[in-house]
């Protein structure tokens, strides 16, 4: 999967979420917001078959926007890696979905909500592709440990004539469960292999917080929230 596009959204944020739980929920809330990068997420399928219906993890570009001083509440704008792919070649619609919070600071349950998010989509002729998200019931965390890098949404998803729907649980930042081992079959060569452990290794700029429950999804080998948000290990 072409990811170019996407990675080109991240942004300074850092370990941010990794700050935040040490220094702990005592802080006051965050005003609500997303971790502005790539975001791993894994899906559910609720209801469909076919195609569309095979959807297990996926990079998804994200990012809020606000106009400071406004007391408006942000702007949640987010960009499915198959249609960052397809960026440009269909200018007649939007590779990003976008949607307002419906405040500007978490509410009671420490939670920011998108009701909906606009359509998503790419219709590309020449390679034979429609492909349309529909994001709706955004539950962003919304806390000082989780500043907006775990959430939950549901998706319709359609690919041609075919529409499934899906539960989608999302963390930030994107991490792949691999690294670069010595091929078996010929010492002078390395190969990319699995491995879960890779997941809580600290690295330079982003790294997953030591904090969240995760595990390395099998068909993508994309490190994923293990859980409901928010998923903390005891």
């Amino acid at each position: 999967m072409k990811t170019s596009r996407v990675l080109a959204w991240v942004g300074s944020l850092g370990c941010a979420a990794w700050l935040g739980a040490c220094a702990g929920a005592e802080q006051p809330a965050p005003q609500c917001t997303v971790g502005r990068g790539n975001h791993a997420v894994r899906y559910t399928l609720k209801t469909g078959t076919g195609a569309c219906a095979q959807k297990k993890a996926e990079i998804v570009g994200a990012q809020a926007f606000r106009v400071p001083g406004s007391d408006v509440p942000p702007t949640l704008m987010l960009k499915p890696a198959p249609l960052a792919a397809l960026e440009g070649k269909d200018p007649a619609h939007s590779v990003t979905a976008s949607g307002a919070f419906a405040t500007e600071y978490p509410d009671a349950d420490s939670v920011c909500a998108v009701a909906e998010l606009s359509e998503a989509r790419q219709v590309v002729q020449s390679e034979n592709k429609d492909l349309s998200y529909r994001w709706s019931s955004v539950r962003m965390q919304g806390t000082a440990a989780i500043p907006g890098t775990q959430w939950t949404a549901e998706l319709a998803y359609t690919e041609g004539d075919c529409t499934a729907t899906y539960e989608a649980v999302g963390v930030f930042p994107a991490i792949k469960c691999e690294k670069q081992a010595q091929d078996p079959n010929d010492p002078t060569k390395t190969v990319t292999v699995r491995d879960p452990s890779v997941c809580k290794l600290p690295r330079p700029g982003l790294s997953l917080d030591p904090a969240y429950a995760i595990a390395c999804e099998e068909t993508t080998n994309l490190c994923v929230l293990d859980g409901q948000p928010p998923a903390l290990v005891p």
